[in-house]
């Protein structure tokens, strides 16, 4: 991780082996060498899973959404699904996750639960959320606590007048 940091890239060279999983994500300059040059060339290199996404839904790739998988040295396509209400899905083994083209963005899910992994800002305002619930909740401890204590307060000032009326 820190050579790859370090170079803000992934030398082969220099990591000692290719990646498991690349994915192109579409772009006008690069979009027709995604799906060409680059495939064949990592290909070559071994990675098992090479992947594009194209949020235009196939203006700068072939397709919104396509993998292939490295079978005996050359790329099989990975089966894409697509579903009724607009959404391309193909499963990566690498993952275990399926990605998903999702209304121009790139969702990953789980598929033992079909829920979509959050997205950062997801994560964000869930974390958010619960400082808020914790805070709140918090909040509630501590007044009850107070009016816990006001009352027993005020019990003890009956429970003494009352000893003092007794007395009398």
């Amino acid at each position: 991780p820190d050579a790859i940091e370090a170079r803000n890239g992934y030398v082969i060279s220099e990591v000692g082996k290719p990646p498991d999983f690349v994915l192109e994500v579409a772009s006008r300059s690069t979009g027709h060498r995604d799906y060409t040059v680059k495939r064949d060339r990592y290909a070559g290199y071994g990675v098992p899973e090479y992947w594009q996404f194209d949020h235009t839904g196939g203006r700068f790739h072939v397709s919104a959404l396509s993998g292939d998988v490295l079978v005996n040295g050359r790329y099989e396509p990975v089966e894409i699904v697509h579903e009724a209400d607009g959404l391309i899905w193909g499963h990566s083994e690498v993952l275990g996750l399926d990605l998903c083209w999702d209304d121009r963005k790139l969702r990953f899910r789980d598929p033992s639960t079909g829920e979509f992994l959050p997205t950062p800002e997801e994560r964000r305002a869930a974390q958010e959320a619960a400082e808020a619930r914790a805070e709140a909740a918090e909040a509630r401890a501590v007044s009850e606590r107070d009016a816990r204590q006001a009352a027993e307060a005020r019990a003890a000032a009956l429970e003494a007048e009352l000893q003092r009326l007794r007395g009398r």
